[in-house]
């Protein structure tokens, strides 16, 4: 879908906006006991630092390609790069990427809401309205997307701000003692955990073509994967500080176990927890929006098909892939297949295509 006016575009704020509650989906709730698990110690926050900063280089990397061969959409740049049919092949499969992290961000949610709001409520019911409701935002174009994000992420922050504030008082620094404890083993293990957690980033490589500013890609980027990282590494600390790793590793949904497990009486909101569980509705839902927005802009690069056709269908299919895995456990492992695709399209695809394209303008220009 080739913007045509102004209406179309997005300012850097917008595009860094997308990104960010792109990020914030599921990975906030479970990120501290993914974590403790493969640690086996509250060394999290060095694992979270560590790769952000590799991510930036990233970040900066692909928005340089970006930048030098004049990239609009990825799904074009894929076909310069690969050819027709093989390019068509590989945008299909990123298009199955996009509908698998829209389908387990439904479930997530599914998962979230019978845990602690709808225990009696079928889960098929729970995710179809759900998509429902996401549809018809998607349908309405990423300005209108835009217009809302901006709005959800500022309340998101501030209440995750406060909530965490006024845990600080369960928070003991011991609980993040000894610093490498156990070496620096169980931190490597650890690197592949946090994958699913940047899920969004990649995204940046689909945004040029709705930009205003092309040339502050780069700083939509960094600023959009900037947040929700220091949020990332402030949740572990607080939530792996209160409970202990010992603790975390045992619980399902460990960010909002902590904000259960405390109350502050005499004034008159009580379960601080009520407050997480809604704006994270929200952060799936934003996050199943962006996947599917792309996903059925991908159908249409690929086929001509119109976006509004193709959010219907992609609708049927995420909501059949949805109720596939039978348990939360299946979910969970669904999630690192996810983290492992991401990577490959993140990191490996877009310098493959770099390499395939610079070759072929070469010996055109030639």
């Amino acid at each position: 879908m080739d913007p045509k006016n102004q209406h179309d575009r997005i300012s850097t704020y917008e595009a860094a906006s997308i990104i960010t509650s792109t990020m914030l989906g599921a990975g906030l709730l479970t990120l501290p006991r993914a974590l403790t698990q493969k640690t086996l110690s509250p060394d999290g926050w060095i694992v979270l630092i560590f790769e952000g900063l590799v991510f930036f280089l990233i970040i900066y990397i692909n928005a340089k390609i970006v930048k030098k061969h004049n990239v609009l959409s990825f799904f074009d740049y894929t076909r310069e790069g690969c050819g027709f049919i093989i390019g068509n092949i590989l945008n299909l499969l990123i298009v199955l990427y996009f509908m698998g992290v829209a389908s387990f961000e439904a479930r997530a949610m599914a998962e979230m809401a019978k845990f602690f709001l709808l225990q009696f409520t079928p889960m098929s019911v729970t995710i179809f309205a759900f998509i429902v409701c996401a549809i018809y935002l998607v349908v309405g174009g990423i300005s209108d997307m835009s217009k809302i994000f901006p709005f959800f992420l500022s309340v998101t922050i501030v209440i995750l701000l406060i909530v965490c504030g006024l845990s600080l008082n369960m928070f003991q620094l011991n609980h993040l003692r000894p610093v490498l404890g156990l070496g620096l083993e169980p931190v490597s293990r650890a690197l592949t955990v946090v994958s699913i957690s940047f899920l969004g980033v990649e995204l940046m490589m689909f945004l040029p073509k709705y930009v205003k500013n092309k040339e502050k890609l780069f700083k939509a980027s960094a600023i959009g994967f900037g947040i929700p990282l220091f949020l990332y590494i402030l949740t572990f600390a607080v939530v792996v500080g209160a409970l202990t790793a010992t603790e975390v590793m045992t619980l399902t949904w460990p960010t909002i176990s902590l904000f259960q497990s405390f109350e502050i009486r005499g004034i008159f909101i009580e379960r601080f927890e009520s407050f997480l569980l809604v704006i994270w509705t929200i952060q799936f839902f934003t996050t199943f929006v962006v996947y599917t927005y792309f996903a059925a802009s991908g159908l249409e690069n690929v086929f001509g098909w119109p976006v509004k056709k193709n959010v219907l269908f992609i609708g049927v299919v995420i909501y059949l892939a949805s109720l596939v895995p039978r348990d939360a456990n299946q979910v969970s492992a669904f999630s690192d297949y996810l983290g492992y695709i991401f990577i490959v399209v993140f990191c490996a695809l877009p310098l493959m295509i770099f390499l395939l394209v610079s070759i072929k303008r070469r010996f055109t220009s030639s």
